[in-house]
């Protein structure tokens, strides 16, 4: 029990917490009001407003460096999806003015861009066009900014850049391997292939020297490209809708290739699917050597797991991470990819926990369907699922599947070149336009052999 002296000591330290809490919520509600105050003046507009949240986030004083932003870099995880999806929404806002004022106000064209650091666009009426005066301009007024007549304060900051990560805003295949921008192609990047470790120091001996063993990737980038034809009856008005309809197909076209190219990429000049060796040179299939490829010719040193017609279980994939020896020790480094099939097989284990057992999505888990111990799951659409025996497409037996295990942090895609989209004229004779998106990219990792398992295909999963 207390006595009456406790009692009245406690009574006077929560007055003097009380006192000290008053305090710091008027120090709180001042700092809010300059805060706001701040705000308003950078943006011109509501502090409230998203589009002020929106720069504030981004750590920008005008609309025009949003549109030199990459908002899905990592270095933005923390940033709210709406928001980001508000940037992306003004970027292609000003993309289809740019191509409108192109097709229908005799504005000039983007340049070929011949080099990979030339800037192709020039346009400079983008605010001319009916799309421009009536969906642009709001767009910029609501940030705050004055708009021009014909938008030549935007020039060149509107540009076509376009980033696969802000399309899907996703953390898919690509977007989980380590980013490396090529200031030349090609481009050898420096890598430590062994550590050293520290050794005991006795005082008064000068210590002998150890140096780290490097080697060096060498990413060489390829042009991949897709365009659309715009139909001859389109007008002004028509034109904008299908613009972005046909912007959006061109900018999946690339993600598609370069996911495709990582799973099932053969480049030696015979395929191991039949039916991509005998497509066209120009499949993206066969740019790079993907991982598919990469573990079946490391199989002799057990990058390869046969499951004999069966179905995935914790056993079996128990032991293709144990194939990995260092590298699957630490699943915040790995990545389960599967097909959709092979996920529907693996959700029957109970070893996976689906997101929605995880709580409310975070960035880490936004674009996975689950984890198994540890490790993300990643369904890719372009895991094939025709397969035979031997984990490869024969075109005659078709009824199994595989699934991939690997180490994302020995992958690299080299960036030369981002997304661009431009408009450009048919040949003469056919009097229509051309909807094209174009990139310069490369994958590599660090070479496969007994010492560095990086990936292990499992095949031969029954349906």
């Amino acid at each position: 029990m207390l006595t009456k002296e406790q009692l009245e000591k406690i009574l006077a330290d929560q007055e003097v917490l009380t006192k000290k809490v008053e305090e710091a919520e008027v120090k709180c509600k001042k700092l809010e009001e300059e805060n706001i105050k701040m705000t308003s003046n950078i943006v011109g507009s509501s502090s409230n407003s998203d589009e002020s949240r929106l720069m504030k986030f981004f750590g920008v004083s005008h609309p025009k460096e949003l549109l030199k932003l990459n908002v899905g870099h990592s270095r933005f995880s923390n940033v709210p999806d709406e928001l980001k999806y508000l940037a992306i929404d003004f970027k292609k806002s000003m993309d289809i003015a740019r191509m409108t004022a192109q097709m229908f106000h005799g504005a000039p064209l983007d340049s070929d861009a011949k080099r990979d650091d030339q800037d192709p666009v020039r346009v400079k009426n983008v605010l001319e066009t009916y799309y421009g005066k009536n969906i642009l301009a709001p767009k910029i007024k609501a940030f705050g900014s004055t708009v021009s007549t014909g938008g030549d304060e935007w020039v060149p900051t509107g540009i076509s850049s376009s980033y696969i990560e802000e399309y899907t805003l996703e953390k898919v295949l690509e977007q989980r391997l380590k980013v490396v921008n090529m200031p030349t192609n090609p481009f050898d990047m420096p890598v430590i292939a062994a550590g050293t470790t520290a050794r005991k120091a006795t005082e008064g001996v000068i210590g002998t020297a150890a140096n780290f063993s490097t080697a060096k990737l060498s990413l060489s980038a390829v042009k991949l490209y897709q365009y659309s034809e715009l139909p001859e009856e389109l007008a002004e008005d028509s034109a904008p809708d299908f613009l972005a309809a046909a912007r959006e197909d061109v900018i999946l076209a690339q993600k598609k290739a370069v996911e495709t190219a990582i799973i099932n990429g053969d480049s030696d000049g015979t395929h191991i699917d039949s039916d991509t060796q005998s497509g066209g040179a120009d499949l993206a299939e066969k740019i790079w050597d993907g991982w598919r490829k990469l573990a079946l010719a490391n199989s002799g040193n057990g990058a390869t797991y046969d499951f004999l017609n069966a179905i995935v279980d914790d056993t079996k994939l128990g032991v293709m991470r144990t194939r990995m020896g260092k590298f699957g020790v630490n699943p915040r480094e790995l990545a389960w990819v599967v097909s959709p099939t092979v996920y529907a097989q693996m959700t029957k284990l109970s070893n996976l926990i689906g997101i929605d057992k995880m709580g409310p999505a975070t960035p880490l888990l936004t674009g996975t369907l689950g984890f198994y111990f540890g490790a993300p799951v990643l369904i890719s659409e372009h895991f094939r699922e025709d397969l035979n025996a031997t984990g490869v497409y024969d075109g005659t037996t078709d009824t199994r599947m595989g699934i991939i295990l690997t180490n994302l942090t020995r992958w690299y895609i080299g960036n030369r070149r981002p997304i661009q989209v431009k408009v450009m004229m048919d040949l003469p004779y056919h009097d229509r336009w051309l909807l094209a998106s174009y990139r310069r990219v490369a994958f590599k990792g660090f070479t496969q052999s007994a010492t560095e398992k990086s990936i292990v295909y499992g095949y031969n999963i029954a349906k």
